[in-house]
C-alpha cells in the first residue's frame, strides 16, 4: 500500500478518480498506464465554526425602581459613551436616590466655593464677625454675675409697681365679687373674670422681677456662663482658622474629599438613568416611557460594532497554520447568503482539551458591516491560511514509494521509464500536488499503477485544500439577539 504524509486521510479514497489526470489507455490487470505532470491552484484553509459576540456588548439594566420618564434613543441609534438613553420620574424614584441628588448639588456647591475664592473668603470673613459678637455676648454674660442685677432705684420702682398692682387686683376683685352670682356667661361677670386674671398675672411677673434683681448668683451659673463663653471663643478660633485656609487657597485634601463624596453621589443618582457606557449602537429596547420598573430589569441593548468577534476553536494539527492576520470568511444560518469577512486576531498559546483533543481559541475580529447581525448565533468560519499558489501535481496512483522514499516513473520519448525522486503533499480531486519535484516538469509523462482495466484521459485542474477542524469551536445553538 502506498504511504502519503496528507493531512487529510479520508481524501485517499478518491484515488479512485485517477482517470481525471491520466492519458486514454486500455492495459491488462498488472499493465502500466501512463498521465500527465499538470499543475493545481491551492489555496490552505481551516474551516471551523462559533458563536457571534463582541467585546463591548451589553443589556443595561435599571439600577433602581421608579417609572419610566423619557426613552431618548431607539432601535438603531449611534450613541456616545455618557449618553443618557432613559431616564425615570424623579418623583417616583426611592427616598434614598432623593437624598443624593440633594447631597450631590450642596457637595457641587461646596466645591464651586472652594475653586471660588472671592465669595469663600467673603463667607468665611462674616463668621469671623459673626462669632466674636457672639463671644462678646457670652463675655458680658459671664462679668454681669459679679455685679448688682439692679440699682437701687430701679427695686424701689419695682417695690411700688407692685402696690400698685396688688390695690388694682384688690379693686378688681371687689368688682368680681359683685357679679359673681350672675349665670355664667353672662358679659359683666365674664369682663370680670378676666380683668382680675390680668391683674394677677401682672402682680406675678413683677414679684418675679423683683426676686430676680434681689437674688444672688450661683455656682451653677458662673459655670454655665464660662462654658458658653469658651464655645463662643471656640467657635471664633474655628472661623479664623477656616479664612486663614481660604486666604492661602483651598486645602487640597477637602478638595480631595469633595470630589469623592460628588463621585459617591453621582454614582447614587445615575441608578435612575441608563447611561452609555461606550461608544455604540443601539440594538434592542425593553423599556418605554411611562413603564413601571424595579431595580435589575433590563432596558437597552448595545453593541460597540468594532468590537464584533467570533472565537473559534482550531485543532492542534493546524494551528501551525494559522497565523494572526488571516483572512477569514463568515457565513450564518441567521444570515442566507451572505458572506462576511473578517482576520485572525489573536491566538492563545494555551491549549485545553475537548472531547480528547487539544485545540486552541481562535479570535477572528469581523470587518465592519452593517448587517443585521443576531449575537450568539453560530458562525461557520473559514481561515484562509496561505495566498492562492500554482503547484506541479500528478494523478494519485502516480506516486509509488519503496524504501528510498515516494517517487514516480517518468516515460522519456523512448518508452524508457525514469525513476524522479518526489514529496507528496495535498489531495486535490484525483491529483495530489508534489511539494519536492526534482526535474519534473508541466507536461512529463508519468507511469501509473493500475490493478484493473480502466480508461482514463488528461486533463488539468485548478483547486482549493482545505484543513477541516472536526470539533467546532464553541457553542453550537445560539441566535440570541442579546446575551
Amino acid at each position: 500500500m502506498y504511504r502519503f504524509p496528507l493531512k487529510v486521510v479520508s481524501f485517499l479514497l478518491v484515488a479512485a478518480l485517477f482517470a481525471a489526470g491520466c492519458a486514454s489507455t486500455t492495459s491488462g490487470n498488472t499493465g502500466n498506464s501512463t498521465g500527465r505532470v499538470s499543475t493545481v491552484t491551492i489555496t490552505s484553509t481551516v474551516e471551523t465554526s462559533g458563536n457571534l459576540s463582541a467585546d463591548q456588548l451589553v443589556t443595561l439594566k435599571w439600577g433602581t425602581s421608579g417609572l419610566v420618564d423619557k426613552v431618548n434613543v431607539k432601535v438603531g441609534d449611534k450613541v456616545k459613551k455618557g449618553d443618557v438613553l432613559a431616564i425615570l420620574k424623579p418623583d417616583s424614584v426611592p427616598a434614598e436616590v432623593l437624598s443624593a441628588m440633594a447631597e450631590l448639588a450642596s457637595t457641587q456647591r461646596d466645591l464651586l466655593d472652594m475653586q471660588d475664592s472671592t465669595a469663600a473668603l467673603a463667607a468665611a470673613q462674616q463668621k469671623v464677625v459673626t462669632t466674636r459678637k457672639d463671644v462678646e455676648e457670652a463675655q458680658n454674660i459671664l462679668n454681669a454675675l459679679d455685679y448688682p442685677r439692679a440699682s437701687d432705684v430701679l427695686i424701689k420702682y419695682t417695690e411700688a409697681k407692685i402696690q400698685e398692682a396688688e390695690k388694682t387686683l384688690m379693686l378688681l376683685t371687689r368688682k368680681y365679687k359683685e357679679v359673681q352670682r350672675h349665670p355664667d356667661g353672662d358679659p359683666q361677670k365674664t369682663q370680670a373674670i378676666i380683668d382680675m386674671t390680668n391683674a394677677q398675672m401682672a402682680l406675678n411677673d413683677l414679684k418675679a422681677t423683683l426676686n430676680w434683681y434681689l437674688a444672688k448668683p450661683t455656682q451653677t451659673d458662673y459655670d454655665e456662663a464660662k462654658a458658653a463663653l469658651d464655645v463662643a471663643r471656640a467657635a471664633l478660633d474655628d472661623a479664623r482658622r477656616a479664612r486663614d485656609k481660604v486666604k492661602g487657597g483651598y486645602d487640597q485634601l477637602d478638595f480631595d474629599a469633595a470630589q469623592a463624596k460628588i463621585a459617591a453621589a453621582q454614582a447614587k443618582v445615575d441608578v435612575m438613568a441608563i447611561i452609555a457606557p461606550f461608544d455604540g449602537e443601539v440594538i434592542s429596547l425593553m423599556t418605554s416611557s411611562a413603564n413601571s420598573v424595579s431595580s435589575g430589569d433590563a432596558a437597552i441593548g448595545l453593541v460597540n460594532r468594532d468590537t464584533i468577534k467570533i472565537d473559534v476553536l482550531v485543532d492542534e494539527t493546524s494551528i501551525s497554520n494559522v497565523a494572526v492576520g488571516n483572512p477569514a470568511q463568515i457565513t450564518m444560518d441567521s444570515l442566507p447568503g451572505q458572506t462576511l469577512t473578517g482576520e485572525v486576531e489573536m491566538i492563545n498559546p494555551v491549549g485545553a482539551t475537548v472531547s480528547g483533543l487539544v485545540k486552541y481559541t481562535v479570535t477572528v475580529r469581523l470587518d465592519p458591516t452593517d448587517a443585521k447581525l443576531l449575537f450568539g448565533a453560530t458562525a461557520s468560519v473559514v481561515l484562509v491560511t496561505s495566498e492562492p499558489h500554482v503547484m506541479l501535481a500528478v494523478p494519485i496512483n502516480a506516486v509509488q514509494t519503496d524504501s528510498q522514499g515516494e517517487y514516480v516513473n517518468v516515460v522519456g520519448q523512448g518508452g524508457s521509464s525514469q525513476r524522479v525522486d518526489i514529496e507528496s503533499g495535498e489531495l486535490s480531486g484525483g491529483l495530489v500536488t508534489i511539494t519536492t519535484s526534482g526535474s519534473l516538469e508541466e507536461g512529463d509523462k508519468v507511469e501509473l499503477s493500475i490493478t484493473s482495466s480502466s480508461t482514463s484521459s488528461s486533463t488539468s485542474s485548478s483547486s482549493s485544500s482545505s484543513n477541516r477542524n472536526n470539533n467546532r469551536g464553541g457553542p453550537q445553538d445560539g441566535g440570541l439577539p442579546l446575551p
